[in-house]
């Protein structure tokens, strides 16, 4: 049972790290005119491509889960950026988050799904907005279209955020109440 314990921690890594950094190595491969298998090739060797499906798989999702660890600092700064009182005056969960996942490890792990969504939510921001800054000097033959497309997306996916880290505020917050009604009872 203790090996359970890891899972939200698991969930977390694959949905706040591996997701944006798959998101952020395929706008390379279309941005570079880059194929994944050359890609791997030039960085890790021929043998790791022809070694078949499954290990590049595996290599896709490491590279996923590195590319995702250098999009973080980034997408903390576009959680703080959105936290600003100019957009929305923010819940503050008073440490609620880390009581819970202490004390109440099932509880504080519903809460980390909630968190790993807002923490996507905000690398996927910066892997929009990134594109978006970097499509006009890019290769690729010029459409407003897709510009605006990736400009928009950015927007959309940071309010997003924005909205998935308040419920998730919201949410640590009346857990908080519900345990410290029920410790107080005792």
């Amino acid at each position: 049972m203790e090996s359970l314990k890891i899972i939200p921690q698991v969930f977390f890594d694959l949905i706040a790290r591996v997701v944006p950094g798959a998101f952020g190595i395929i706008a390379y491969l279309l941005f570079f005119d880059k194929t994944w298998a050359s890609l791997v090739a030039q960085i890790m060797g021929e043998s790791v491509v022809n070694a078949g499906a499954s290990v590049t798989i595996f290599v896709f999702l490491g590279a996923s889960y590195v590319a995702g660890e250098l999009i973080s600092p980034a997408a903390k700064f576009v959680q703080w950026f959105g936290e600003l009182k100019f957009f929305r005056p923010g819940i503050k969960e008073k440490n609620s988050y880390d009581y819970l996942r202490y004390k109440h490890p099932y509880v504080g792990g519903l809460c980390a799904k909630i968190r790993a969504e807002f923490t996507m939510h905000n690398g996927m921001a910066v892997v929009f907005g990134l594109s978006a800054a970097y499509y006009p000097f890019s290769s690729k033959p010029w459409n407003w279209y897709v510009f605006c497309i990736l400009v928009t997306m950015s927007l959309i996916i940071a309010v997003r955020g924005r909205k998935t880290r308040d419920t998730f505020n919201k949410t640590v917050l009346k857990f908080a109440k519900v345990v410290e009604y029920d410790e107080d009872k005792r």
